[in-house]
């Protein structure tokens, strides 16, 4: 296997590991938000309180980012090249979590799906029905 190949296998488990934490997170707030709507709290509360949540687990991987050093022993212009990377990323991690404590409005499409889900789930009413009068008859006679 070469190096190209086998930094593309890498990556591509990368993604697949991101992905999986993705769908995981998605299923935990909406659990979340199902948790705070059956105790009362408004869908606007629940949207500030899972977007501070968030907000602060990007806040933690940028302080990670930003303690971060070039491995010891690295020549000047090797840390100077790391330090620019980690700068770049840091900035980039302040941006997402200024976006995501931003955001509003999850919790009531989650409401929504929940009761369409919870619709979708229960069966349909049955409407009763008359027997259709046998051929030849009229209805109401």
């Amino acid at each position: 296997m070469n190096t190209e190949q086998h930094d593309a296998d890498a990556y591509g488990q990368e993604l697949a590991r991101i992905s999986q934490h993705q769908h995981e997170a998605t299923a935990a707030r909406f659990t979340v938000f199902q948790a705070l709507a059956a105790v009362g709290v408004p869908p606007e509360q629940a949207d500030g309180i899972v977007s501070q949540l968030e907000a602060g687990a990007v806040a933690g991987a940028h302080t990670w980012i930003s303690k971060s050093s070039a491995p010891h022993g690295s020549d000047q212009r090797y840390e100077d090249g790391w330090f620019e990377g980690v700068r770049a990323v840091s900035s980039d991690l302040l941006r997402i979590a200024d976006t995501t404590a931003a955001q509003r409005g999850r919790a009531t499409s989650s409401a929504l799906l929940l009761a369409h889900l919870r619709q979708s789930a229960s069966p349909a009413p049955k409407t009763p029905t008359q027997d259709p009068a046998p051929a030849g008859e009229e209805v109401g006679r």
